[in-house]
C-alpha cells in the first residue's frame, strides 16, 4: 500500500472517528427516587420540572419517576433496591436496578416523612439518638445506590416546616447528611431555605419549583458538561 492510499484512509477514519464525537449520545436517563416530597402534589413536583429542563433543552433519554412512592421510608427503598423491585411501564418490566445502572442523573429525596413525625411526637431529648440512627439507614441505602450508579446523584437535605425550635434537629440531620453524600462522591442539595407557609397548597407548589430552581444549575454544571 503506497502512501498516498495511507493518507487518504487515515483521512476517512479520522472523519469517522470526528462525526462520531460531534453526534455520539449526550441525552440524560433521569431517575427520581424518594418519598413525598418527591412526589410532589397534584399540580407539580421537582421531578417533572426537572424532566420538562431537560426536555427543553432536548437532552432527555428517558426519565424515570414511577419509583416514588408516598410514606416510603429509606429501609424500604434499600428492600426494593435489595429485592430489585419491578414496575410494569407499557408492557414492559423496569427493574430499579437496572434504572440506577442506565441513570445519569439521580435525585434522592428520603427520610422527610420519618423525620417530620419524630420531630412532631418524640421528646427533644430523643431526637438526637432518633437521628443517628435514621443516618445509619441513610449510610447503608447510600452505599448501596453507589455501588449500582456510577453517574450524578443529587441527595436532597431537609427543611424546617415546623417551628424555629426545630432548627438544631433539621440542622444536625443537615450535616449527618452532607457528610455522607460526601462519603460516597454524591451532591448534597441544601434546602434550608424553603420556609413553612400558613397556606399549605402554596408552600407545596412553591417548594417545588424552589427545589427545581436550586437543582437546575447545579446539573447544568456537572451534568450538562458542554454548556
Amino acid at each position: 500500500m503506497n502512501l498516498k492510499k495511507i493518507f487518504i484512509i487515515s483521512i476517512l477514519l479520522l472523519s469517522i472517528f470526528l462525526i462520531y464525537l460531534t453526534t455520539m449520545d449526550k441525552k440524560v436517563y433521569f431517575l427520581a427516587l424518594g418519598d413525598s416530597i418527591a412526589l410532589g402534589d397534584k399540580q407539580t413536583s421537582y421531578p417533572k420540572l426537572v424532566t420538562k429542563y431537560l426536555e427543553k433543552k432536548d437532552l432527555l433519554e428517558e426519565s424515570r419517576l414511577e419509583f416514588i412512592q408516598d410514606d416510603l421510608r429509606i429501609t424500604d427503598l434499600i428492600r426494593d433496591i435489595e429485592d430489585n423491585k419491578k414496575i410494569i411501564i407499557d408492557g414492559k418490566g423496569k427493574t430499579i436496578k437496572n434504572a440506577l445502572i442506565k441513570a445519569d442523573l439521580v435525585t434522592l429525596s428520603i427520610g422527610n416523612e420519618e423525620l417530620f413525625y419524630k420531630l412532631k411526637t418524640e421528646k427533644e431529648g430523643d431526637l438526637y439518638n432518633y437521628i443517628d440512627e435514621m443516618m445509619e439507614d441513610m449510610d447503608k441505602l447510600l452505599k448501596l445506590m453507589k455501588e449500582y450508579c456510577k453517574e450524578d446523584i443529587f441527595v436532597l437535605g431537609y427543611f424546617n416546616s415546623f417551628s424555629k425550635q426545630m432548627d438544631k434537629y433539621i440542622d444536625y440531620a443537615n450535616q449527618k447528611l452532607e457528610t455522607l453524600s460526601k462519603k460516597y462522591m454524591m451532591h448534597y442539595v441544601d434546602l434550608q431555605s424553603l420556609k413553612s407557609s400558613s397556606n399549605k397548597l402554596e408552600q407545596g407548589k412553591q417548594n417545588q419549583e424552589t427545589i427545581a430552581q436550586i437543582l437546575f444549575p447545579l446539573i447544568k454544571k456537572t451534568v450538562i458538561l458542554d454548556e
